[in-house]
């Protein structure tokens, strides 16, 4: 597993050593949740799943320093204030999603233009009252409740 994966802090299979029937079965059940995923993720971009992977990159460089167990930032309400996000460079997310600068660029572009995304100094941010919202809390409910659904359906599984 990389560093990346375990530095994010994201799950990681207890059972390596699974039988092949488990892991087609993971599979499949990790292909609904996925496509659930990239649903919230066209809506997140207003119906364009580029926008919405754009934003969640941003997002996530943004607010990755807030991952921690400390409390702060968890509940649909309580949205981190626009100074505690870290600011990303368009050649970051770029790369980090396998786009060309120019690509990246046009659409960070276009989001600015939408108001979805506010340029910054050393980067952009995808301020706090994109997420105040209502349509945006709904989103991420929806999401804990689809992400929830799969961990439990790995652990019925015996996967986790």
């Amino acid at each position: 597993m990389s560093q990346a994966v375990k530095a994010a802090g994201y799950l990681t299979v207890a059972n390596e050593d699974a039988p092949q029937d488990c892991k087609r079965l993971v599979t499949r059940v990790s292909t609904r949740w996925l496509l659930s995923s990239l649903a919230a993720v066209r809506a997140f971009g207003n119906g364009d799943i580029l926008d919405g992977l754009i934003l969640l990159a941003i997002t996530d460089a943004n607010t990755r320093h807030m991952n921690g167990p400390d409390g702060r930032y968890q509940s649909v309400a309580d949205i981190p204030p626009d100074e505690v996000r870290h600011p990303v460079s368009v050649y970051v997310i770029a790369r980090d999603l396998g786009l060309s600068y120019e690509t990246a660029r046009r659409h960070v572009q276009r989001l600015i233009k939408a108001g979805r995304v506010e340029r910054l100094e050393d980067g952009v941010v995808v301020p706090g009252r994109v997420f105040a919202e209502q349509e945006m809390m709904g989103l991420t409910s929806r999401t804990y409740n689809n992400t929830r659904r799969f961990v439990e359906q790995l652990r019925d599984l015996g996967a986790l």
